[in-house]
């Protein structure tokens, strides 16, 4: 005779299971802000993916002027969407200070 669970097992509500490799330093930087967030790991990691898939639909909507605006002043695209960001704000001019280390 078989035995049953002493509780139903309900149907699994979450998503699938992703597994991915991160280099080691973005890795850390994950933990440190899921560890600020002070949500649960997969909550926040949940958060985090979906901010991003949100703002990768943005930019792709605002690619053409981007590029053109970037191209047409010679600046990176990060810079270029900083400024493009600012004036939409309302800012008339945006200034970005790199510091040499970041391209080390």
């Amino acid at each position: 005779m078989p035995v049953l669970p002493s509780r139903p097992r309900g149907s699994r509500a979450r998503g699938r299971s992703i597994t991915v490799r991160l280099p080691a330093e973005l890795e850390q930087r994950l933990r440190a802000r899921v560890a600020d967030s002070g949500l649960p790991r997969g909550e926040a990691i949940g958060r985090l993916l979906e901010f991003a898939l949100d703002l990768e639909e943005a930019l792709e909507d605002v690619e053409p002027e981007l590029t053109c605006h970037a191209a047409n002043r010679r600046l990176p695209l990060a810079q270029a969407l900083v400024q493009l960001a600012g004036r939409s704000l309302g800012i008339d001019s945006v200034d970005v200070v790199v510091p040499l280390s970041a391209h080390a």
